[in-house]
């Protein structure tokens, strides 16, 4: 598919392309006011601790504290001591159990199971348990809440300087900050301690030259005035957004995936004959306008005179035999088959209108017609032309119905043009036959015996490039009298630019044929 024929398809189907993204911004807008409803709210606050590295330099029965250079082994082992269960533990110690425990933002599975009375922490123990297990369960409480307050809280080196960012999160703005806080202190008096046993002992002075990692608190933290995380009116901005972009993504692929047959191009590539344009789809729309069958009927004219000067290019030889077909049943071909034999016979020129497919509503006779005689009976020599072909149905227009049903579709086509000829003088500038669907390809190919050009009608957005490919298969040597095609039945929304701009074209334009839709 060419990027011409790609960019056609997409304007032709824009509409679809809309509605994919508002159902799919529509959704997206949905999970995110889901996930602003189900996720945890939580405050952040951050402090900020310097870390530097010390040695001890003994002069007599004193050490000295100098300070070194810093490597990035020592930083990264303060992070981890940060993170460790001696610093979490003190902190726990200090706040306690059940303040940690209720401060502290739980998961999503943590908050349905305690709403729903599922969760084992909440379960009362049996009597028997209650002592014995008492200590097993404060041990588990106690692992937890290690758990959940490491998973709450962030160290993270501040570039590649000698600073510690440590970041808790709880539930309220002023647990943040105290639980920041006193993670950070709870640090330094690990340091600290480790310091000062070792500046204080003689015997560890010989042996440990280098203290290690220092740290001093050179920013405390704060309650935060903002909750962590984007907005709910942001949140659901993003998500109708991701949402119509997925829309967008879809529609152009279900777009570059469609082989259904659309445009002219497609038909001429498949068909290697001209695609004589597109015939809007109005009838059966109570919104229609006199305006818009107006404008239907002008192109629709437009289409097919088109059609009939490709016929008149071809040969001029009278009468001319042209059929009408398309690829599937109800794709339109008998209208146009009807409204092409009123066209030219209103140019002042006798046409002979044949149903060859048993279909033709447009053109007036008794609703039971499989007992009315006519192109079968003909064709099998049992009837006279004059007897079976209704005169001036119209303007300069005749019409033979089908007649009786036959059970071989190998009719003597060759019978037509004698009957025909020889009571009426050539008395015809045009046969149209309004023939059956390339479904029953053999009895189109039946017709080829007297076909001069054959005209087939696609409906827009039904029939798929496959379906047309195999169907002009089976037609064999009859596949170079293919004339054309006509796109059927599109949306006025999917006509481009130039096929509208043909309505204001001076066409002429009768009233009884733009109100008789």
């Amino acid at each position: 598919m060419g990027l011409r024929t790609f960019l056609m398809k997409v304007r032709q189907r824009r509409r679809m392309i809309g509605r994919s993204m508002l159902i799919a911004a529509a959704v997206g807008s949905l999970v995110g006011l889901g996930y602003s409803l189900v996720r945890s709210q939580a405050f952040s606050a951050s402090s900020e601790l310097l870390i530097s590295n010390t040695t001890l330099q003994l002069s007599g029965p004193d050490a000295v504290v100098t300070q070194i250079l810093v490597e990035n082994s020592l930083i990264q082992s303060a992070i981890e001591i940060l993170r460790s269960n001696s610093v979490l533990e003190r902190v726990i110690d200090r706040v306690g159990l059940d303040v940690i425990e209720r401060i502290l933002p739980k998961g999503f599975s943590e908050r349905v199971l305690g709403r729903t009375g599922l969760d084992p922490a909440d379960r009362p123990l049996s009597n028997s348990m209650q002592e014995s297990g008492q200590e097993r369960v404060d041990a588990d409480r106690r692992r937890a809440a290690i758990r959940n307050l490491r998973s709450n809280t962030l160290v993270a080196r501040v570039g590649a300087s000698q600073i510690i960012s440590v970041r808790s999160r709880a539930i309220a703005a002023g647990d943040a900050a105290r639980l920041t806080n006193e993670i950070a202190s709870a640090f330094v008096e690990v340091q600290n301690d480790t310091n000062a046993v070792v500046t204080t002992s003689a015997a560890l002075r010989e042996r440990i030259k280098v203290l290690g990692p220092t740290a001093r608190i050179i920013s405390e933290a704060f309650p935060p005035t903002s909750r962590d995380g984007l907005g709910e009116p942001l949140i659901l901005i993003l998500g109708a957004g991701a949402g119509g972009m997925l829309g967008l993504g879809a529609g152009l692929a279900l777009t570059l995936l469609d082989r259904r047959l659309r445009s002219s191009s497609q038909l001429v590539a498949l068909t290697s004959a001209e695609c004589f344009g597109y015939v809007p789809q109005v009838a059966g729309k109570k919104s229609n306008t006199g305006r818009d069958v107006k404008n239907a009927w002008t192109l629709q004219n437009i289409v097919l005179r088109r059609a009939r000067s490709a016929v008149l290019e071809q040969s001029e030889k009278t009468p001319r035999f042209v059929g009408v077909t398309s690829c599937q049943d109800g794709e339109g071909k008998t209208t146009v088959a009807a409204e092409f034999a009123k066209l030219i016979s209103r140019d002042g020129e006798r046409v002979l209108f044949v149903d060859a497919s048993r279909c033709s509503p447009l053109i007036s006779g008794p609703a039971d017609r499989s007992e009315v005689e006519g192109l079968q009976e003909l064709l099998r020599g049992e009837v006279a032309a004059s007897d079976v072909i209704r005169a001036h149905v119209g303007s300069n227009l005749d019409f033979l119905p089908s007649g009786r049903a036959l059970s071989s579709p190998d009719l003597l086509w060759g019978n037509l043009v004698s009957a025909i000829t020889g009571e009426r003088g050539q008395s015809y500038d045009w046969i149209i036959l309004d023939l059956p669907s390339l479904m029953s390809a053999v009895e189109v190919r039946s017709a080829g015996q007297i076909l001069d050009d054959l005209l087939i009608v696609v409906e827009w957005g039904r029939t798929s490039e496959g379906q047309m490919e195999r169907a002009l298969g089976a037609l064999g040597a009859m596949r170079e009298r293919v004339i054309g095609a006509v796109i059927n039945k599109i949306p006025w929304s999917s006509l481009d630019a130039e096929t509208l701009a043909q309505t204001r074209s001076p066409v002429p334009v009768r009233r009884e044929a733009a109100t008789r839709h």
